[in-house]
């Protein structure tokens, strides 16, 4: 039985995760396909650069619902190890967008979806580390280096408050790490763009 609610959570978070709003509303909005333009990454960040701050918050909420509703779902299916049900989910629905079943294996870096599967797990946690991340975002406008920030805060957060779900933030940081490596060179060497900063698409 726990076999077949594992399989449940991995393919759910899985397929939710695959749903790329920015590749959908880039589409419908201008016909373009957004990694194609900007950074190439389908997020938040480039649809505000390309598309505009309307399309930026759809594409942001969106992400961010597809991680609640996979770690929900999950703790709906698995009530009696809801930590490890949680922990599946928030892999599963990360993994999903970072490599969707629907766009080619060719997904964005996780960071709203990542909000969404933190704000189920730690809530509390997650809001106070927005919070301080804003601040980073407010003094330096560089939305990876917000990102990056954090993704470590996150995890020394949840290592001192919240250990049971050690494991979930490590992936988290770890992905998130990983997918802003080209972002971490681009603000090592000055060139990463600020947030503000227009792509034109002609």
């Amino acid at each position: 039985m726990k076999a077949l609610q594992i399989l449940i959570i991995l393919a759910v978070g899985y397929l939710l995760g695959s749903v790329l709003p920015a590749l959908i509303i880039g589409k419908m909005v201008n016909g373009i396909d957004i990694r194609k333009y900007g950074s190439g990454n389908p997020g938040t960040t480039n649809v505000l650069r390309t598309l505009g701050i309307g399309p930026a918050i759809l594409v942001f909420a969106i992400d961010v619902l597809k991680g609640v509703v996979a770690t929900l779902f999950a703790k709906i299916v698995m009530p009696d190890d809801v930590v490890l049900g949680v922990t599946l989910a928030g892999f599963a629905v990360i993994w999903g967008h970072t490599f969707p079943l629907y766009f080619g294996f060719r997904g964005g870096k996780a960071a709203a979806t990542s909000i969404g599967v933190a704000l189920v797990a730690t809530p509390t946690i997650t809001l106070v580390v927005i919070a301080l991340a804003l601040i980073v975002l407010l003094l330096k406008r560089y939305m990876s280096l917000t990102v990056i920030v954090g993704a470590i805060l996150y995890f020394f957060a949840v290592l001192t408050f919240a250990r049971e779900y050690w494991f979930l933030a490590l992936i988290i940081l770890v992905v998130i790490i990983v997918r802003h490596r080209e972002n971490i060179k681009r603000l090592l060497n000055g060139t990463e763009r600020k947030v503000g900063e227009r792509v034109k698409l002609q």
